[in-house]
């Protein structure tokens, strides 16, 4: 039980910065379904979605993918994957800066707004 709750954890850890990612398009999704068109930069404010609760998830979300390094090292080292937990935690913070970096739809010019 011990072995799979470490294991659980470490996926979750390392997954961290593309759970951000994908929180965000859902969260763009739903507020552009709310509207009824694309929600756009400078004219739809995503703070004012369910009085900001989203948003806030949002910073905190992304505040944690980049603060569960430490963790992420912590586990590998406990689990004696030191190397793969490194490895995998930053190909999948790469691949999230990668994507907001590629700004598709404005999505992440939206979410900073």
């Amino acid at each position: 039980m011990k072995r799979e709750l470490k294991i659980y954890a470490s996926i979750v850890v390392c997954a961290m910065p593309l759970v951000y990612c994908c929180y965000v398009l859902l969260f763009w999704l739903l507020a552009s379904a709310a509207l009824g068109q694309w929600a756009l930069p400078g004219i739809h404010d995503p703070k004012v979605f369910l009085f900001g609760f989203p948003s806030t998830l949002g910073l905190i979300l992304m505040l944690s993918s980049l603060s569960v390094a430490p963790l992420v090292l912590y586990l590998g080292h406990r689990r004696g994957k030191f190397a793969i937990h490194a490895l995998a935690y930053g190909t999948r913070l790469i691949l999230a800066i990668v994507l907001f970096g590629l700004d598709i739809q404005k999505i992440t010019t939206w979410i900073a707004d």
